[in-house]
């Protein structure tokens, strides 16, 4: 037994059809892009006495996350507005959909995969070669 792409769709009530959900996973300069996207990023590690930085995730961890993000100002301009939006929604689906063994990190990748919102992408079957990379990874 499996779970197919079709229990993926009936179970989440994502969608299935349109474009792959395919993006680069480099992470080089992602602090940067993150500031850019949603106007900050978390502090980078202190580097150690033996001069090398501690292997960092590429992302923020969801405490991070909760710290800065809880509420949306009340005055907030549009552009503010979706960069809350943006902020839960790859919050969300770094908890749920797209949830790793650590519990403790939103990877960058699904970040960058929101910066377009009227982007049609498949994010069932996203949902389910993430589901089956983590299975094998276990």
């Amino acid at each position: 037994m499996t779970v197919t792409l079709e229990d993926v769709s009936m179970i989440t009530a994502l969608p299935i059809e349109g474009k792959p959900l395919c993006m680069s996973t480099d992470s080089e300069g992602w602090w940067q892009q993150m500031e850019a996207l949603i106007g900050m990023s978390p502090q980078e590690p202190e580097v150690q006495d033996g001069g090398k930085k501690d292997r960092v995730p590429a992302g923020a961890p969801f405490t991070w996350i909760a710290a800065n993000f809880a509420h949306c100002p009340e005055d907030a301009d549009d552009e503010v507005i979706q960069r809350y939006a943006r902020v839960y929604m790859w919050y969300v689906i770094s908890r749920t959909i797209f949830a790793d063994g650590t519990g403790k990190n939103a990877p960058w990748m699904w970040l960058k995969a929101l910066t377009v919102f009227d982007n049609k992408f498949s994010w069932g079957s996203a949902a389910l070669a993430y589901l089956y990379r983590e299975v094998i990874n276990c």
